[in-house]
């Protein structure tokens, strides 16, 4: 269980090697070449922490159940985010988190995802952008999933804003906001 209110993400190498500056339990992997993953996802797990990989934003591999069995597998994360609920199903079946990122921009996308998130029922909703507060709880009581918000969400105040407004945690790479949760 995801018990932290901002979860780092890390966008490439120099930042994985700069994991254990972080007091949290769990990181985000993303936007990297997938010739870069293992080493990133090793030196995560060195540091002590665990790691969940956005398999949809890693350059190189493709989003399916070959993928999913390769990061948990062999690269032994600890959880995966993917928008296909394929992914998810997969995902749960290994006994891994699965979050299932969502967008929302309107009546339309709200309702396509309830309903895709009451089919695959994952572990965790990331719902984008973040900064929508009045629907995290809307999301979090219609779906009875705990939501993490993600996206645009700038400073310290609307980290607020998002937990107060039902958010268990945050994803975001801003330098800002991962103060906040960096070794003093």
């Amino acid at each position: 269980m995801i018990k932290q209110t901002i979860i780092p993400v890390l966008t490439g190498i120099k930042d994985c090697e700069r994991v254990s500056q972080y007091i949290v339990d769990y990181v985000i992997v993303m936007d990297i070449h997938l010739s870069q993953l293992a080493h990133c996802c090793q030196l995560v797990k060195q540091s002590g922490k665990k790691v969940i990989v956005h398999l949809d934003l890693i350059k190189g591999l493709k989003s399916d159940d070959y993928a999913v069995e390769y990061v948990i597998n062999d690269l032994r994360v600890d959880g995966v985010i993917s928008v296909k609920s394929s992914v998810i199903d997969k995902v749960k079946k290994l006994g891994k988190i699965a979050i299932q990122r969502i967008f929302m921009i309107d009546t339309q996308s709200y309702n396509k995802s309830i309903a895709l998130i009451s089919h695959s029922k994952p572990d965790y909703i990331e719902m984008l952008p973040g900064c929508i507060f009045k629907m995290i709880k809307r999301v979090r009581d219609d779906i009875g999933v705990d939501v993490i918000a993600g996206g645009l969400i700038e400073n310290e105040e609307e980290h607020q804003m998002a937990i107060k407004s039902g958010a268990i945690s945050i994803t975001t790479s801003k330098e800002k906001l991962l103060k906040l949760v960096k070794n003093k």
